[in-house]
């Protein structure tokens, strides 16, 4: 993978998953994993065990995978590297890790991708910045016969070989679900500030769709939304905005980044005990807050394991044997009463893991 390294250098870089509540797993038996998928030829979703051709089997040849992901700076997507690169390193082939910047680089994303396909790649996995963005490069992709794995947050276009998600519209519902059944109607009505992450990203639409279906006749009130990427700075700086407008807030839902960035800005205000703050999926630092008591919830969905299941099928896909054209993984809501049941290392990387950008085996 010589010439994708040298590329590389030039660019800078669904059901209720069980493994989650039953403890940790042997890193070689982490399957099969129960998802919710639509087998090939199929066109329903139904409860399936998955497991990966390397419960059995290496792939048949040393395939170059890209990896196209939004960035780096969120430990989400941290989780997702460790969790292909080990099941790469399982199957015996090359995956080159592609950083496109955030979600406003739209124009590096298809750039990166478009350069590590001159380069030799034989497949595609990509996390879209962008829901409708990419529809135009799929469709060249898919003319040149280079597979797609639509992955996470899922695109709009059909021109890819397969999808695994982690259902973001499902994590919007289950943090919805959550407040709901905290503040049904005829109770009291709880003010919440809404920031699911940078608007026209994918999963940010699902996210949304999701939570406000699950706070449908609640006494929960979203007295404002607000976008932004998914950076610390800017989601604190969002959420100070949001303070200072409206003095009555309950509780600040978002992504792992906000609720990581707002920890300290709650603090520094005195308010942490007023306004409560709940994440629609789990980081490092968010597990940390949670099992201490310091956020008022938080979902998990397994994004090692998921991750693990995309490169899976990108293999499977090169090789012709697709059992399942698209997967779902679904996890839980945690509160400090329950996080104890969960398995971190199904959710996120190891304590002290760096980023392989570059696996040439």
């Amino acid at each position: 993978m010589t010439k994708l390294r040298t590329l590389s250098a030039l660019m800078g870089g669904i059901a209720a998953v069980s493994v989650l509540a039953t403890g940790a797993l042997a890193e070689d038996a982490w399957y099969p994993l129960e998802v919710e998928a639509i087998k090939a030829g199929a066109t329903e979703r139904a409860p399936a065990a998955y497991s990966p051709l390397s419960a059995t089997e290496k792939a048949s040849k040393n395939w170059q995978i890209c990896v196209s992901l939004p960035h780096m700076k969120d430990p989400f997507f941290l989780a997702m590297n460790y969790g292909m690169v080990e099941e790469a390193k399982l199957l015996g082939v090359d995956v080159q890790t592609l950083d496109a910047g955030g979600y406003d680089k739209l124009a590096n994303q298809i750039s990166q991708i478009e350069n590590c396909v001159a380069g030799g790649a034989d497949a595609v996995v990509m996390v879209a910045v962008s829901q409708d963005g990419m529809d135009n490069l799929l469709g060249e992709l898919k003319q040149k016969g280079i597979p797609v794995i639509d992955a996470i947050n899922g695109v709009s276009s059909r021109d890819t070989a397969a999808r695994v998600l982690t259902s973001p519209y499902d994590e919007g519902l289950r943090a919805g679900q959550y407040l709901a059944a905290k503040h049904p109607a005829g109770s009291e009505t709880a003010n919440v500030g809404w920031l699911p992450g940078p608007a026209g990203a994918g999963f940010v639409t699902a996210f949304d769709s999701g939570f406000q279906k699950g706070i449908e006749g609640s006494a929960i009130k979203v007295v404002e939304t607000k976008h932004g990427d998914v950076g610390k700075e800017i989601q604190a700086a969002l959420v100070e905005d949001m303070l200072q407008t409206h003095d009555d807030i309950d509780y600040v839902v978002g992504t792992a980044v906000m609720v990581e960035g707002a920890l300290p800005l709650l603090r520094a205000k005195g308010v942490q005990d007023k306004v409560k703050l709940v994440s629609v999926y789990t980081t490092p630092g968010v597990h940390a807050s949670l099992k201490a008591g310091q956020i008022e919830a938080a979902g998990a969905a397994p994004v090692v394991l998921t991750s693990r299941v995309i490169l899976d099928t990108a293999v499977r896909v090169l090789e012709n044997k697709v059992e399942f054209t698209d997967v779902g993984t679904l996890g839980k809501v945690y509160t400090v009463d329950t996080i104890g049941e969960l398995d971190p290392l199904a959710v996120m990387a190891p304590a002290r893991y760096a980023p392989v950008f570059s696996l040439d085996q």
